[in-house]
């Protein structure tokens, strides 16, 4: 049984040519961290020298945003830390609904690169708690149920295909392949 699910991470993947400069998102970050936010922001973290890094992270006290290029590949990253309520669904469901919305807010910067396409048929979900939620057949039996629920609501029942992370050694999530692409306002819309 898993108590407290909190640590949530959401990335929607992005096509990104090979090479790209951060410093668009460090900029906007550094305006948004300015800003009085539910997140709580507290601090700016640049590791856009690691190739295959982090990229750049806005943290906060509840959530941290990226653009991260970490595996499988470039994407927005959306990671939940803590404040989240409710019953594992609607957990995960406010998780996916702020990575939306700050996916969203940031593709309308005006310095966001125009050659980076994000692509909402391609995500990956995970868990980033070993300890409350390892990669296990438990855990997947207790969270899969709460996460197909989120994405029939999202992509509808059987347009989207879930592949497990298979590493014991790596935290329990999934790869999304949805059959379609939708907007992120169709997505938002939708509970």
């Amino acid at each position: 049984m898993i108590p407290n699910l909190q640590r949530i991470q959401i990335k929607l993947a992005a096509d990104a040519p090979p090479g790209l400069k951060l410093d668009p998102f460090l900029e906007i970050f550094s305006r948004w961290r300015k800003e009085t936010h539910p997140a709580e922001w507290v601090d700016l973290a640049d590791y856009a020298h690691l190739p295959r890094g982090p990229g750049i992270v806005l943290i906060g006290q509840r959530c941290n945003v990226s653009f991260d290029l970490a595996d499988p590949g470039p994407g927005i990253l959306y990671a939940a830390r803590k404040g989240l309520t409710g019953s594992h669904t609607e957990r995960l469901g406010a998780a996916f609904q702020w990575c939306l919305e700050f996916s969203k807010r940031l593709l309308a910067e005006p310095e966001f690169p125009k050659e980076v396409r994000v692509r909402t048929d391609r995500l990956e979900i995970r868990f980033n708690d070993r300890l409350e939620t390892p990669n296990t057949a438990s855990t997947d039996a207790e969270l899969r149920p709460a996460v197909e629920q989120v994405l029939n609501a999202l992509f509808g029942a059987g347009e989207y295909q879930l592949t497990p992370i298979t590493d014991p050694n790596d935290c329990y999530g999934l790869t999304v392949r949805a059959k379609k692409a939708e907007s992120l306002d169709v997505l938002i819309a939708r509970p």
